[in-house]
């Protein structure tokens, strides 16, 4: 009866382990990783003018950008309260600087250069804090 019941219970445990390795959600690595290369993107656009001829600020390319890394965003889970309130920051930073972009006026290039640097500061509070997050800093 006990080598039934073990069998059993074997049994369950590896049907649990294959059921959630089959169910695969992005990890938090996985879409920091992803988000490195629009950030860096938006961070090296440094064209001054809006109309700046010599090196123009790339608007539409900026916007694409932060919507692609809000999007990213609504794929996080939240382990903890601190953890939803950084994501709830990022988010909001990442919409201020689609919107700014999206104007492509006077001010927007300033406006985009404020919010990445809250940007900055949100991802490296969080970076700084999940074991997870630690090896990648933007």
């Amino acid at each position: 009866m006990k080598v039934k019941n073990f069998f059993v219970a074997g049994f369950v445990v590896v049907a649990i382990f294959m059921a959630g390795t089959t169910v695969s959600f992005a990890s938090d690595k996985d879409i920091c990783s992803k988000q490195i290369d629009k950030y860096l993107m938006i961070k090296m656009n440094d064209g001054l003018l809006p109309g700046d001829e010599f090196n123009p600020y790339d608007f539409k390319g900026v916007a694409a950008a932060a919507a692609e890394m809000l999007a990213n965003e609504g794929g996080r889970t939240h382990q903890d309260k601190n953890h939803a309130a950084i994501t709830k920051l990022v988010s909001g930073h990442l919409a201020d600087i689609e919107t700014a972009a999206g104007k492509a006026s006077e001010g927007s290039v300033e406006a985009v250069g404020q919010s990445l640097r809250f940007l900055y500061l949100s991802c490296k509070a969080c970076h700084k804090v999940y074991e997870t997050e630690k090896r990648l800093r933007p």
